[in-house]
Order: structure tokens, then sequence, then C-alpha cells
């Protein structure tokens, strides 16, 4: 439950969920508007699935853009200005009371995180996928997928190589983000970065915690993702911008990732308007 510490304008709550101890609401936030001083009485999960916001908290400003995953702790204060676009995210919010019985994740929840690539959102992208099918299986799937995250980032912040990655990793990334449609080896990475293939292979896995090609496929699918969101393009011109071979290849990667095939989560997206 978030306390505000000052009047905010209502938001636009789009579908919303309760697990034991958990809530999850997928919301809209109007361009223009702000979020003043408030903090939640549990910790907080914010996914940002389209649009762009910056956060204020503890002197310091986070740019949250699309695609980004954002953990706050309980009792922080924090400020939020949608001054862009409309934003699109969803909040999990985990009771007080939970924290108990999820124990071995505790630390986890009391620590500001902020990831912008990597499996992180790989598993939060999967849980909203959970989340918006609303089948009879879908409570049981998105608390083991919370759970899992928790368990992942617990595990990062025990591993120095992931948060200090080292400077040809990071350029290894950089290269992929600028040009993730184009087909390029990892030899042809690994001359650019300045280390042998197989220092990279084994190296930025370490960094990022999923290979070279993952990544790629990650960063294709979500140009995809926010290309379904703002377009009326054709299934085949996103899946040829995004670098898939073909648009079967594009649909049948999609439907694994997000759980539910391109056109069905436009429709989806569609709805919120």
């Amino acid at each position: 439950m978030a306390t505000s510490l000052a009047r905010a304008p209502a938001s636009r709550p789009l579908r919303k969920t309760s697990l034991p101890g958990v809530t999850l609401t997928e919301g809209l936030h109007p361009a223009g508007t702000s979020l003043p001083w408030h903090f939640h009485d549990g910790a907080s999960i914010c996914l940002v699935l389209d649009g762009a916001f910056v956060e204020y908290s503890r002197g310091a400003a986070i740019d949250c853009r699309p695609s980004s995953l954002k953990f706050t702790p309980a009792g922080e204060r924090h400020w939020n200005r949608f001054h862009v676009t409309d934003v699109h995210g969803l909040l999990i919010e985990i009771d007080v009371e939970r924290h108990a019985s999820i124990a071995p994740f505790a630390e986890t929840l009391s620590r500001s995180c902020h990831f912008q690539r990597g499996p992180e959102l790989l598993l939060a992208q999967r849980l909203y996928a959970e989340f918006r099918s609303a089948d009879t299986a879908a409570s049981l799937a998105v608390e083991g997928l919370l759970l899992e995250l928790l368990a992942l980032v617990a595990r990062d912040h025990g591993n120095p190589g992931r948060n200090g990655a080292p400077a040809w990793a990071v350029r290894a990334y950089e290269l992929l983000e600028s040009d993730y449609a184009a087909s390029l080896p990892l030899s042809r990475i690994a001359r650019e970065v300045g280390v042998h293939p197989a220092t990279l292979a084994r190296g930025f896995r370490r960094a990022y915690g999923c290979t070279v090609g993952e990544m790629q496929r990650q960063l294709r699918l979500d140009f995809a993702a926010r290309q379904l969101g703002r377009t009326d393009l054709p299934l085949a011109t996103i899946a040829q911008q995004a670098g898939f071979f073909d648009q079967s290849h594009f649909t049948n990667t999609f439907r694994r990732r997000y759980g539910m095939p391109p056109l069905r989560y436009r429709r989806a997206r569609r709805l919120r308007g």
C-alpha cells in the first residue's frame, strides 16, 4: 500500500490481482503529471512496460525507461515525474507481513536496485505475461516467478562479477544495443572489444547472467514489443526491423518470451487505451 506525503493525481489502474501478501497492479500514469513524495508500507517492484519517467530518492535521480526494473525498500520516500509520455507499468507491492515468510530473500527487499538489462528483466517480463494470462494456473506461476526473481537478485548482489562488469563486457553490450538487428558473429564482437571469443562468451555470461545470443534476442524482442504497442506495422515488417529470420520465427520466439502471440499482445496493449 502506498502512503502519500502530499495529494497525488490519480493514476489509471488497468488490472489488479492479489496473492497472499502480494498485490500486483498494472496502471497508466498520464504524461505531464507527477506523483509527489510518498512511500510504500512494504517493499515494491516496478516494471516499466512503456514510456519513461524520473524518480527522485535519497538525493539522486533515476531514469526509468521501457523494460527497466526497479526495487524500492519499504518506507523509502520517493517522488515520480512523468514528464514526457504516458507511462504504462506493473507495480508489485509485498506486504510487510510477507517479508518474514520469504526470509532468505528479505535482504534483497531492503535494498534499492535498478536494472535496465539482463536476466532479471526476462523473469519480470515472464511474470507480467502470466499476470496478463489470467488462467487458473496464473497465480501459482506469478508467485513462483516472483520468488525466482528475488532469488536471482539476491544472487546478483553476492556476485561482484555481475555488478562490476569489465569495460569490454559493457562495450559488447553497447554494440548489441546499438545494432541488435544485425547478425554479429561472436568473433566480430570479440575483435571489436579486444578479447578472445572464449573470454567474451564466459565473461559476458558472468557479467549479465545470459549469453551474448540471449541478450541479442532480448533486445530484439524489447524493440518488437514497443513497435506492437505504438504502431500498426504488419508483423512481417516488425520482424524484419528487429532482425528475425522471418515472421514465423519472430512469432514463435515472441510467444515463448511473453506467453502469447504478437497480435494478442498488441490487442492487450490497445485495451488499456
